[in-house]
């Protein structure tokens, strides 16, 4: 069997449909789907019965990690490709991948162009987009300085069984250390033009949201892995985690003191024991804030109205 799509979902009765459609309209023989439910309670179920293409089961999990490894391990396809209820696959992906696999068959991830829209009054609206293909190759400063996008990247089964699969230590950054692993062994990886993943911007999303109502949370993760890859890491990627570690750093201080959040000291301190000269770094990074400060008529970007 060519590809496993596999869908985490709980409680995504509003968007799981369109999630799903995008895969159907592409189907073609030597394709499976997996939705791998953590006991929704709303409608999540009823939609999914609504695609006689999709194997649905519905059973407690760890979260939405442990949801795509228990996928991985049931798939039957030689090649993963994960996407959440609430986004969706460009017309096109799936042919887009296969015609790529048979092009490069030493090829162990295949990396598209992926993009986020947020709804608009006159429309969707672009969010982020990554398409240069410079910006895509599976390197360690990509991963940690830019989008990880593993939803864009169709990755070989035997090569995720080989990276472990994902960390449930991490309940919202475990893409990112998986990417970061794989970079680390040289995983070979193939960057296509085509946009193979569209991300949906909404409130009910953890990470793509403009509330950021886990931010710090994620934010802590990520300096966790950032300080754990540091440790085994050497020359440039080294540098590209340093670098990483201390932005994540700034970011939180920031935002922790625009929000009168208690959380502050413990960014400071992250930032200081990793990198001597971060209260500098984090110097800099308020006097270039300070024009943006006095343009909101002295209100920080959390008070401001939008």
């Amino acid at each position: 069997m060519f590809l496993t799509v596999i869908t985490p979902t709980l409680n995504s009765e509003s968007t799981l449909g369109e999630a799903l459609e995008s895969v159907r309209s592409q189907w073609e023989e030597g394709i499976e789907h997996l939705v791998v439910d953590a006991v929704s309670k709303d409608g999540t179920p009823s939609v999914a019965s609504r695609f006689p293409n999709v194997t649905f089961t519905s059973e407690p999990d760890e979260g939405i990690y442990d949801g795509m490894n228990k996928g991985a391990l049931r798939a039957k396809g030689d090649w993963l490709l994960f996407l959440q209820g609430d986004d969706w696959l460009p017309e096109g992906t799936i042919k887009a991948y296969r015609q790529t696999v048979r092009a490069n068959p030493r090829c162990e991830i295949v990396c598209g162009s992926a993009e986020a829209l947020r709804e608009a009054s006159n429309g969707q609206q672009v969010v982020w987009k990554v398409w240069r293909n410079h910006d895509k190759k599976l390197t360690v400063n990509n991963i940690a300085l830019g989008e990880p996008m593993i939803n864009a990247r169709l990755i070989r089964r035997d090569v995720f069984e080989r990276l472990g699969g994902f960390s449930n230590e991490y309940a919202l950054a475990s893409d990112r250390d998986f990417l970061i692993r794989a970079a680390n062994m040289g995983i070979h990886q193939v960057e296509i033009e085509e946009i193979t993943y569209t991300y949906r911007w909404h409130s009910g999303s953890s990470t793509m949201t403009d509330e950021c109502r886990l931010s710090n949370k994620l934010l802590f993760e990520n300096l966790q892995i950032a300080k754990r890859h540091s440790q085994n890491m050497s020359g440039t990627a080294a540098k590209a985690i340093l670098k990483w570690h201390s932005k994540l750093a700034v970011q939180g201080a920031l935002t922790s003191l625009e929000k009168g959040e208690g959380e502050f000291i413990g960014f400071v301190t992250a930032g200081i024991k990793q990198d001597r000269m971060w209260p500098w770094i984090f110097l800099i990074e308020i006097l270039a804030c300070f024009p943006g400060f006095l343009m909101r008529g002295c209100r920080t970007r959390t008070s401001a109205k939008p």
